[in-house]
């Protein structure tokens, strides 16, 4: 007699409607992008383009916000480190919260290509009318300063939460495979470095102005260009991925998610984002504090910053180049040698030979734009592996725990800035950051690097076959 065949086990009315959700959502993607990559294709750099001219507006917001906010508060509006401290703390506390709720409606509603990219664009709008308020702060009687510059921070905060998840969520539901999430990583960070430069490229003008009094004036000039530049862009990156798909591209099939990975597996990049929220952060953070103390010349302070800045715009076509993703792990190593040894130059450099400290700087950037790459590139290769409608929680809380960590950041900046700090101390806080982040780096890069290479991460949750459609 034949061996009786078990019959499969029937489904939970709990567990029917996950799946059947799933399998929407799997659909909805399938048809936006033809189950092919939209973005990081070589044979369409247009388009990943667009994605890196509009991540460079959106850079011009964070840089102008991790390098001169806090410079901003303190020197050009007259607060106090402790008040500086309470607004953008407050401020990166309700952008978590606001992330994480970001997250959540994305969860919900299945947003997929096309929804990120138009809300991309509404947060662009709103984060830029917000920036300009937030720089007026200068212009008011003092009296008012403390309270316009927090309110205006949380609304620019709320506006920059569905700016940042929203794009940023376009790394995995824009793309199918690992080669396509490394080359817009690797345009995403290379885009970082030119807004990180953009801004650089201010600061020695800026302290310059300040020494005379008319800061204020500058930054709200600056402030409406950034708005300009970012308002544009998302709208453009929006009307590109909105517009109608190549029809050649509906003919190519590829490799869809399963719903079997969970958020718990992503908690080695979680971690990550901490670690490189902190560490770098600090550094960046205390640059301008730095150069207006250790140099007399506002040219030597600017070019200081310039030169970290230039770094991780320079290693991002070798990191593409010399490290594929099966290099993942060693990108992630010798990227955090790197950070750390420019750390080091930077905390031995004598205050008599600024070129050392601009070297240091530069090894530094260099250094955290390959983690800056592998990180991105990464977490993007595993978010693509959740069910479609679970991406836009995994990057609203990558991007929230990256807001907690700044804000636990500023804390640490107002202890740092205190009257009687000297150079040589500002600079060994500058230093110790990027080091203690190097080391945790290595020690995760095992865990947090996929596994596996090419179309497929993990043959355990992808390979689900196209969906039919009638």
């Amino acid at each position: 007699m034949a061996a009786a065949t078990p019959s499969a086990p029937v489904a939970r009315p709990s567990q029917a409607a996950a799946k059947v959700k799933a399998s929407r959502t799997r659909q909805k993607s399938f048809r936006e992008t033809g189950g092919v990559s939209v973005l990081g294709r070589r044979d369409r750099w247009s388009t990943t383009a667009v994605y890196g001219a509009a991540h460079y507006g959106k850079s011009l917001f964070w840089y102008g916000g991790e390098v001169l906010f806090a410079f901003f508060l303190t020197e050009v509006a007259g607060l106090t480190p402790a008040h500086m401290a309470g607004v953008l703390a407050i401020g990166f506390l309700i952008s978590a919260i606001f992330d994480l709720q970001a997250g959540r409606i994305l969860f919900r509603r299945s947003a997929g290509m096309r929804r990120a990219a138009g809300l991309q664009s509404l947060g662009a709008i709103f984060s830029g009318v917000a920036l300009v308020g937030v720089v007026a702060t200068a212009l008011l009687p003092f009296p008012m300063r403390v309270g316009w510059a927090l309110t205006t921070g949380v609304l620019f905060r709320l506006a920059f939460a569905v700016y940042d998840v929203s794009q940023t969520s376009l790394m995995a539901n824009a793309t199918a495979e690992v080669e396509a999430r490394s080359r817009v990583a690797v345009t995403r960070i290379f885009a970082s470095g030119l807004g990180n430069l953009s801004v650089a490229v201010v600061v020695g003008p800026l302290i310059a102005a300040e020494r005379r009094g008319g800061g204020g004036v500058i930054l709200i000039a600056l402030a409406l260009i950034a708005a300009l530049i970012a308002i544009t862009t998302a709208i453009l990156l929006n009307r590109r991925l909105r517009g109608p798909t190549d029809t050649a591209d509906l003919h190519v099939q590829s490799p869809l998610k399963r719903s079997g990975l969970g958020l718990a597996a992503l908690w080695p990049l979680f971690a990550m984002m901490v670690l490189m929220m902190l560490g770098p952060s600090l550094f960046q953070k205390l640059e301008p504090y730095f150069a207006t103390r250790a140099f007399a010349s506002s040219t030597t302070g600017g070019a200081l910053i310039i030169a970290a800045a230039a770094g991780v715009c320079c290693g991002q076509p070798l990191w593409l180049m010399i490290f594929p993703p099966s290099r993942r792990i060693a990108l992630f190593t010798v990227s955090a040698l790197l950070q750390a040894a420019g750390a080091v130059v930077f905390l031995l450099a004598p205050f008599d030979a600024p070129i050392a400290f601009i070297a240091g700087a530069w090894l530094f950037g260099l250094g955290n734009g390959g983690l800056g790459m592998a990180k991105w590139a990464s977490f993007s290769d595993w978010a693509s592996r959740l069910p479609a409608h679970r991406q836009g929680l995994a990057f609203a809380i990558f991007s929230a725990l990256a807001k907690i960590t700044l804000a636990l950041g500023v804390l640490i900046v107002a202890a740092a800035i205190h009257p009687g700090v000297t150079p040589e101390g500002l600079r060994g806080f500058m230093a110790a950051g990027p080091v203690l982040t190097s080391i945790g780096m290595i020690i995760l890069a095992r865990r947090a690097a996929p596994r596996e290479t090419g179309d497929t991460l993990a043959s355990e949750t992808m390979g689900a076959s196209p969906p039919r459609t009638s």
